[in-house]
């Protein structure tokens, strides 16, 4: 039977109090009390598992970026087309978290890279395996003959990770609608791809529609 690391259980449960603080209170509420108090610790004993507040924070936000990418993963089964993976994962890229706090502590800690190199590193990495997605299926999707890109693909592949990261900031603002929001990044990938539009956005008005929470 494998022993159970108490100190590792204990590290995750912090790790998950520090993720329901910053989404129900944003960043500047997820202080080192706040986030002891919802862990149900002293202040100080959550130090003991964590060298300082800044690697609660980073381990908060690198446990919601690999939540993300396993929902990205989920989307997506090894004998859809192409086309049908591409549907899949616009539509997990732009919802995924949305149904949960993922992506609403990933934006909540986005300024933060400006100024903390870890911060930065973490969003980089993100940023990079979401172009990783986009590339594999570009790259799949132009070897079949399902897409003609219009550029560079490394270039598509940037382009639909920066407009999704954009949009989806405006979804958890409440400024626009997920379905706006995937009928936007259904068209821009058809134009980019030389897909049929309506074949695309039909694709993913299939995979359904998450709405975020409150």
């Amino acid at each position: 039977m494998a022993k159970v690391d108490k100190k590792e259980i204990r590290r995750q449960e912090i790790v998950a109090a520090a993720q329901a603080v910053a989404a129900r209170d944003g960043a500047e509420g997820a202080t080192l009390r706040a986030i002891a108090a919802e862990a149900g610790m002293a202040a100080n004993a959550v130090l003991y598992y964590f060298g300082s507040h800044a690697e609660i924070i980073a381990a908060a936000v690198e446990a919601s970026s690999g939540r993300f990418l396993e929902k990205l993963a989920e989307s997506v089964d090894a004998d859809m087309s192409p086309t049908a993976r591409l549907a899949a994962v616009i539509s997990a890229g732009t919802t995924a978290g949305l149904d949960d706090d993922v992506s609403r502590i990933l934006y909540e800690y986005w300024p933060h890279m400006l100024r903390d190199t870890e911060q930065r590193r973490i969003q980089e990495e993100l940023t990079n395996a979401q172009e990783r997605v986009y590339r594999d299926i570009i790259d799949a999707g132009t070897r079949t003959g399902e897409f003609t890109p219009l550029l560079d693909p490394a270039k598509i592949a940037r382009t639909l990770v920066a407009q999704e990261d954009g949009l989806v900031m405006d979804v958890l603002a409440g400024s626009a609608s997920s379905e706006y929001v995937l009928d936007l990044m259904g068209s821009l990938a058809a134009a980019l791809l030389g897909v049929k539009a309506e074949d695309l956005l039909e694709l993913i008005a299939a995979r359904g529609v998450s709405a975020p929470a409150p």
